[in-house]
């Protein structure tokens, strides 16, 4: 009766192989969230261990180059097989069972080597089952949830997750504050770890039916020349598919060059202290709540390609308010401000993304999209950290900020043209 109570508050209802997957997608991103919690800190941690600038900014690039090379053949893997859920919840219980060894970093007889630099390479190594679970759950999210419910079971997901992160990141900021380092972050880290198995529990409990498979890809279809010949015809083709790649790539640019700023400016020239980390996270998560509640009403509405036209200039600002913030607690508003306006640009653009992809290659289009937009994330970081030697943290967030926001202007000089979603009458 419980479930069925909270399944219907959720416009679940608990009746078909549909409405329980949905549910089981919606409970399991709340115990996955308790990682996502710890996670957060993984930069904090990294400069608390005694990484450098240049560390944190490969802590941002290098798993964006592995998303390079793992993306695409991660793709046309999956498309060859007919039942995918193993390999894809393989991968994420390797990637999660990394943070055991994250909590451990801190043990490990490195000798004169940086412990932060080691944890650095640490999470970059594990970045990669991260990236192939990436590909094959997008893909599969669009097999279990039909199109004209995605709105609604993304939009709870996210209220679900960042419900958890809010609470979660306030009370890990205090007990992070409270005891003695590294103890603090180790628990922490563990406690992440044993949450995300119960996650994985009922991900194993999602349906997916079997997916015909293209067997006939051939083996030197993971060529470069291969994909490159792939991103030709696709270009000739999917002409939705390339707007979507050239809108994201450009509106990205300016945030994964400030990408690893931000804790540099809060630690090194602001001072914050863990739990100002954690309240900062805790508001940008309650305020994104009320932007999910918000924005799955409006993408109803409007629309996907009219919200993320309406959206997208507002999610640059961040970086501006916070590189013009000359102390912490104006930082503070900016973040609700920004978790207000995100959820629209995250709930229009990945839905899009997903009825643009074609349902029988979707895994290899995803794994093309992630690839083009990793080059991108990749070099951009390293690019923010040079800028910031060079010119001082505030100044590289103002022109990042101010860069991001031209790129957003991209969605509507070459618009997407793809049909709204017809939502599930109430």
């Amino acid at each position: 009766m419980t479930k069925q109570r909270l399944a219907l508050s959720l416009r679940l209802p608990w009746a078909t192989v549909d409405d329980r997957n949905a549910w089981n997608l919606c409970v399991e991103v709340f115990w996955a969230s308790m990682l996502g919690m710890a996670a957060a800190f993984n930069a904090a941690f990294a400069v608390r261990l005694g990484a450098e600038n240049a560390h944190i900014g490969l802590l941002s690039s290098l798993p964006a180059f592995l998303a390079i090379l793992v993306s695409v053949p991660a793709g046309r893997f999956l498309e060859r097989r007919a039942r995918r859920k193993a390999w894809v919840l393989g991968s994420l219980a390797i990637h999660r069972t990394g943070y055991v060894l994250v909590a451990l970093v801190p043990w490990l007889p490195v000798g004169v080597l940086n412990r932060g630099a080691v944890l650095v390479a640490l999470l970059v190594a594990m970045s990669a089952s991260a990236t192939f679970f990436g590909v094959g759950f997008n893909a599969m999210l669009a097999d279990v949830i039909p199109e004209r419910r995605r709105a609604a079971v993304f939009a709870t997901r996210n209220i679900v997750n960042t419900s958890t992160m809010s609470i979660g990141m306030l009370l890990a900021g205090q007990w992070l504050n409270r005891v003695v380092f590294p103890l603090n972050y180790q628990v922490m880290y563990l406690s992440g770890f044993l949450a995300s198995m119960i996650s994985l529990y009922y991900l194993v409990k999602v349906q997916v039916h079997d997916t015909p498979s293209r067997s006939h890809v051939s083996a030197t279809a993971r060529s470069l020349g291969a994909q490159w010949r792939t991103l030709r015809q696709v270009m000739r083709e999917q002409g939705d598919f390339v707007r979507i790649m050239v809108d994201t790539l450009l509106y990205g640019l300016g945030a994964w060059t400030a990408a690893p700023l931000y804790i540099l400016y809060f630690v090194r020239e602001l001072d914050a202290t863990d739990a100002w980390i954690g309240l900062h996270g805790t508001l940008a998560n309650v305020s994104a709540i009320a932007g999910y509640v918000l924005w799955r009403r409006l993408v109803e509405r409007w629309g996907e390609s009219k919200t993320l036209k309406r959206t997208v200039m507002g999610a640059g600002l961040y970086p501006l308010l916070v590189g013009l913030s000359p102390a912490l607690t104006p930082i503070l508003f900016a973040a609700g401000l920004n978790g207000l306006i995100t959820p629209g640009v995250n709930l229009s653009h990945f839905n899009t993304l997903l009825k643009i992809c074609p349902a029988d290659r979707r895994p290899s289009f995803i794994g093309l999209y992630t690839t083009v937009m990793n080059a991108g994330a990749f070099l951009c970081p390293l690019i923010g950290v040079a800028l910031a030697d060079r010119f001082g943290l505030a100044p590289t967030l103002v022109g990042c900020g101010v860069f991001w926001l031209l790129g957003a202007l991209s969605f509507r000089i070459w618009p997407i043209r793809v049909a709204d979603t017809e939502m599930l009458k109430r």
